[in-house]
């Protein structure tokens, strides 16, 4: 219920992607990296909803969304942009949110290898 006190956290308020600092950075973009959604899924969806709209308004970053949770509440939430997402060249999408992160905290070429090529090509193409 709306104005009760839980002491907990269970969504990022959309007013705070709003906020011009926190815009101008996701404007200013080269790349963006998303691991999770913003809320307690499945009820809580607007810091989720604001963040991923913001991200898709800066055309020229790459967007690099990793996790099966992920994918799948973009598709829930914003299936038109899931759906355009899937062919743009801007967006690559990873079902396994985990690995990404694994290979990323221990710099292993195997693991960040693809995401730096991913990243490259798309920097090559604009």
């Amino acid at each position: 219920k709306k104005g009760t006190e839980l002491n907990y956290i269970l969504d990022v308020a959309a007013e705070s992607f709003a906020e011009k600092n926190v815009a101008d950075v996701f404007a200013s973009a080269k790349s963006v990296f998303v691991n999770a959604v913003m809320g307690f899924t499945p009820h809580f969806n607007e810091g989720t909803i604001a963040l991923d709209e913001l991200i898709d308004q800066n055309r020229s970053a790459s967007k690099l969304y990793g996790g099966g949770d992920t994918m799948q509440e973009l598709k829930r939430l914003l299936p038109g942009l899931y759906i355009m997402a899937i062919d743009n060249p801007m967006y690559y999408i990873f079902t396994g949110g985990g690995a990404v992160l694994k290979a990323i905290e221990n710099g292993t070429a195997m693991g960040l290898e693809p995401i730096n090529a991913l990243v490259k090509k798309s920097e090559q193409d604009n």
